[in-house]
């Protein structure tokens, strides 16, 4: 076997593999939750600091932005990774 054979063979299921791990670390964290509110923001509510809430709303608002980035990069990247193997698992063409 050549060694472009041996990637040929080998890809597919590492590809798949991938996957497998990028879309348990999506569900992981997607169970896990994304970030929530601190206390610092329940304390500025509480004593009426209208000024410190927009700015730590803000701050919680850009965090679970970031999360869903992540996450749905991550869903990505499991979805492009089956895609590619299953594309690598197709026989060569012209022979």
């Amino acid at each position: 076997m050549s060694e472009r054979s041996l990637l040929r063979a080998a890809l597919p299921p590492g590809l798949l593999a991938l996957a497998l791990v990028l879309a348990v670390v999506t569900f992981a964290l997607l169970w896990r939750g994304g970030p929530e509110e601190g206390m610092d923001l329940h304390r500025a509510r509480v004593a009426g600091d209208d000024a410190r809430v927009e700015v730590l709303e803000a701050e919680v608002a850009r965090r679970r932005l970031g999360f869903r980035a992540g996450v749905g990069a991550l869903a990505a990247g499991s979805a492009l990774a089956v895609v590619v193997a299953f594309l690598a698992m197709r026989p060569a063409s012209g022979r």
